[in-house]
């Protein structure tokens, strides 16, 4: 995600969690149990192992930094995360009738 402040998986879903006034959390899981889920889903095994493999690289925290793509792109500073969660809240985005429910 882009921003003006570094935000974990865990901060946004507890974000989300506050504009819906429901009670989500964001629970982690390991490299294995992510290939493992895709694979029972119906994944092909090799696919589901590159993308594990990519997640593993891309998560592991070396790309967390802050940078100015986004301002120089639009020529404005980002949004933060909490007015995207609270316009999407407001807009029906995390609601029980959407797609996926949240448990």
């Amino acid at each position: 995600m882009t921003g003006p402040r570094l935000l974990t998986f865990a901060a946004a879903v507890a974000e989300i969690a506050a504009v819906i006034g429901s009670d989500i959390r964001y629970r982690p899981i390991t490299s294995a149990e992510f290939l493992s889920s895709m694979v029972d889903q119906g994944v092909d095994a090799e696919f589901a192992t590159n993308l594990t493999a990519l997640f593993d690289d891309v998560l592991d925290g070396r790309n967390s930094h802050l940078g100015d793509g986004v301002e120089l792109a639009l020529r404005r500073a980002p949004h933060d995360f909490s007015e995207f969660a609270r316009r999407a809240a407001g807009e029906g985005a995390w609601n029980r009738s959407t797609a996926f429910a949240l448990a």
